[in-house]
């Protein structure tokens, strides 16, 4: 268990740490010097069994707030001092706001000083810190009394967080391994040391780590967990772990992450739910500039409003809404960490909430399958959030989903939903409600039996062509996995780069086939001197109206290629032109005219024609007298005949 103190500078949170396990936690001069501390602070207290508890002894002091933010991120336990001669301060105040924000459940609460103050004068604190708490969720903490001078009621209150100890749950370690930084240093004989609170998973020595946002690799030369050598480091334990890289202590910053490699990714975009402090001194307009916290690091951005608050443009207090931070750079958090805002000018804290897609859109914050989206990130759980998302007619990416949620490729998401059908589809692991499934299959049916009755003479429609008609009424993904189930089902067939129902036949009458025979066969003896439809006309007895009508039908089954309205090529002649270009652009040669009216061995108006064809397509693109590339895959997929 960790547990960190809090509490307004000057009421013995530092003493009262040192009473408890014997470790100074001021260890810097100025702090010793001073009195004050200044920096974090780490000690631990042994117990008969188990890991040690381990204490984070935050500064007090109004200027170094921005440090015990970020001492507070994952700790199990606040621990809030009060001084009984002084009695609730404004950092105290502060203090339980940050606190409470972070989501820290469990709270112990220390009056100190006692010593120094009358019976009368103890309960009238008491009384006022049982006010002040009976609004926040602690409003039935243990109160300890003590005294650092003398040590009265400090064995009452380490009996206490022991028996704490006992009682709370070891931390699951899902999901990959995340440590925010606090603190980077070079040791003496060991090299770069680099400290946190492990948020999640597990880490071993001799594994790879990455560190974010500077996406340098790091390898675990040694570890330390809760100041015991260990082999593994976990989630929920404060961690020190020696790392050999290509980078040095100079080069971290507080609040940097180390990540499992499969887990590395940052952005600058977060997706959140927030909550605007009841006690916040005005509300907060849209795109508010902002300095925001989580883990260790702090951070300025612009909060962007995006749903559910009490306006457009404006948040007030005590309300709470579906928001976007836009930072001024990379951060790398995992949906469900806490964080919280202050102002830009850092005067007061404003609120806090949860992350809930670290991987926000620049665009299309407020559609509604987004607003659907977001709204099922807060449920309690990956398999809540699942449920909802599939109950709400939505597709959803597993490979993204899990990725978003920090869930490992082998960590099982339960109970999964009842109503779910999983698919792969584009190199991705998708999941529907079977309703959605069976939606999309009745309009892909539907669609080529359409598609038939337009086109009877038609043996069926290109995968290319079905793929984006299919779009406008399903998603991509859904949809190329209806036709693959179709397929598989033995009910649509795909044959010669055709989709076309099982028990289809083409209504082709004997006259245009043949015509469509000898076209094709003239085509193919020409080779690369492709002819225009006059001479194709004279040379086989086709009437020009009847040629066109066979080009036009081959060209929507894609056996015909459109080089002008008089000219028409089989996929395979145009691939080999294709080819020759691309060779022309792999040799240096410049792409031109005449380069090209050579390769192809052709006359210089089918050259031109051919390549105003590629142009056309978006294969090319001319640039004066020459030409460049634009897409070198498209003849692979364009003239796959």
């Amino acid at each position: 268990m960790i547990i960190a103190t809090a509490g307004h500078v000057d009421h013995g949170k530092t003493s009262l740490v040192r009473q408890l396990t014997g470790v100074e936690t001021d260890r810097l001069a100025e702090e010793q010097r001073r009195g004050l501390s200044i920096n974090l602070g780490y000690a631990y207290l042994s117990r008969p069994q188990g890991m040690p508890l381990g204490f984070i002894d935050v500064p007090g002091h109004q200027r170094f707030i921005n440090t015990m933010i970020s001492g507070i991120s994952g700790i199990d336990m606040g621990m809030l001092v009060v001084a009984a001669d002084d009695g609730p301060m404004p950092q105290t105040h502060e203090h339980m706001d940050v606190l409470q924000l972070l989501g820290v459940e469990q709270l112990v609460l220390v009056i100190s000083k006692i010593d120094r103050v009358s019976a009368e004068r103890l309960q009238e604190v008491k009384a006022k810190l049982r006010g002040i708490l009976a609004a926040r969720p602690w409003s039935n903490v243990d109160i300890f009394p003590v005294s650092n001078a003398v040590g009265d009621g400090v064995a009452d209150l380490k009996s206490h967080l022991l028996e704490c100890a006992e009682q709370t749950a070891t931390r699951a370690s899902t999901g990959y391994f995340r440590l925010s930084i606090d603190r980077a240093f070079t040791a003496k004989g060991a090299g770069l040391v680099v400290t946190g609170t492990a948020s999640s998973g597990v880490v071993s020595i001799g594994e790879s780590l990455t560190l974010l946002p500077r996406n340098i690799e790091v390898r675990i030369r040694g570890i330390r967990a809760h100041g015991e050598p260990a082999e593994r480091a976990m989630a929920g334990q404060r961690c020190a772990l020696n790392i050999a890289g290509k980078l040095e202590a100079a080069t971290i910053d507080r609040g940097d992450w180390l990540t499992d490699p499969k887990a590395a990714r940052a952005g600058n975009r977060l997706d959140v739910s927030f909550s605007l402090l009841e006690s916040a001194p005005f509300a907060i307009k849209h795109l508010a500039p902002v300095k925001m916290y989580v883990g260790a690091k702090r951070i300025a951005g612009r909060l962007a409003l995006i749903g559910d608050g009490q306006g457009a443009n404006r948040l007030y207090p005590g309300a709470s809404c579906l928001a976007q931070l836009i930072l001024d750079g990379d951060v790398a958090c995992v949906h469900g960490e806490r964080f919280l805002l202050r102002d830009h000018a850092e005067n007061v804290i404003l609120g806090g909430g949860t992350i809930l897609d670290p991987d926000g859109p620049r665009s299309g914050k407020s559609r509604p399958e987004r607003i659907t989206w977001l709204k099922a990130l807060r449920e309690y759980s990956p398999a809540a959030k699942l449920t909802s998302l599939i109950a709400q007619d939505q597709l959803v990416n597993m490979d993204h989903f899990r990725q978003t949620c920090n869930l490992r490729e082998d960590e099982p998401i339960e109970p999964s939903p009842t109503d779910m059908r999983l698919f792969t589809s584009e190199g991705s692991q998708w999941a529907v409600n079977t309703r959605c499934w069976a939606r999309a299959d009745k309009l892909l049916a539907g669609h080529l039996e359409q598609w038939h009755r337009e086109n009877p003479k038609l043996p069926g429609i290109k995968v290319t062509a079905l793929k984006p008609a299919m779009s406008k009424s399903c998603e991509s993904p859904l949809a190329m996995a209806v036709l693959t189930a179709r397929l598989q089902n033995g009910s649509f067939v795909l044959d010669n780069g055709c989709i076309h129902q099982s028990n289809f036949q083409p209504a082709v009458s004997a006259d245009e086939l043949v015509h469509w025979q000898k076209l094709r066969q003239y085509l193919q003896r020409s080779g690369d001197n492709i002819p225009l439809l006059p001479e194709i006309s004279a040379q086989t007895g086709i009437t020009p109206p009847d040629l066109q009508k066979v080009a036009k039908n081959a060209m929507k089954n894609g056996e015909l290629c459109g080089i002008t309205d008089m000219r028409y090529a089989l996929p395979e002649q145009l691939m080999r032109f294709a080819r020759e270009v691309l060779s022309c652009e792999s040799s240096g040669e410049p792409i031109t005219v005449i380069a090209l009216k050579t390769r192809f061995g052709t006359g210089r108006r089918l050259t031109i024609e051919i390549l105003e064809y590629f142009d056309q397509v978006r294969f090319t693109r001319r640039l004066g007298d020459m030409r460049v590339i634009l897409d070198p895959d498209l003849p692979l997929r364009l003239f796959k005949g």
